[in-house]
């Protein structure tokens, strides 16, 4: 009798040709009726609605995999790739010259906005893949856009994005103001 070979955790690769194809993916009714819903909800045509949707899984599930490779670009270590500046409460824009950009209340952070219902360590802007990445710290009051709240978002040039629910700090891209 022939010894089988038991694989824990793991499954055979299948083959190469295999692998260069991508499946076609199909929606269920309950995912279409979803993603309708959403649409209408939203005001986004359905392709937008799964854009964002893909965009904000990848950025939690696979940090710094860019979206859009022909977008990627190559940068210097500990340097972000393009200058993003941020607005607060409509106050001069302040640029975001470092990979790791902390906003909050506390003394240890780059932006430093002093009020009670901001947590000490309430947001962080990220550099993955080439692009902004904005992140809430788990702040205690949370980060809203559109009145929706915000864990993780690739930022886009004229976001605005709410500490707190109140404090609005928005993004450009570009050269200085």
């Amino acid at each position: 009798m022939a010894k089988m070979r038991k694989t824990l955790g793991r499954r055979p690769k299948a083959p190469a040709a295999a692998a260069k194809k991508a499946p076609g993916v199909q929606l269920t009714e309950g995912d279409r009726d979803l993603l309708r819903r959403l649409s209408e909800r939203t005001g986004l045509q359905a392709h937008e609605v799964l854009e964002r949707a893909l965009a904000g899984y990848a950025a939690s599930a696979a940090p710094g995999m860019p979206l859009h490779p022909e977008l990627a670009r190559k940068v210097r270590k500990g340097e972000p790739p393009q200058k993003l500046f941020l607005s607060v409460d409509g106050k001069p824009e302040v640029e975001v010259d470092k990979t790791e950009f902390v906003l909050g209340s506390g003394e240890d952070v780059d932006l430093r906005l002093d009020l009670p219902l901001i947590s000490p360590r309430h947001a962080r802007i990220l550099w993955k893949g080439g692009r902004p990445v904005f992140e809430d710290l788990r702040s205690a009051r949370g980060s809203y856009r559109l009145g929706q709240p915000v864990d993780v978002r690739m930022l886009e040039t004229g976001d605005e994005i709410d500490l707190g629910g109140f404090l609005p700090i928005r993004f450009r891209f570009g050269e200085g103001a």
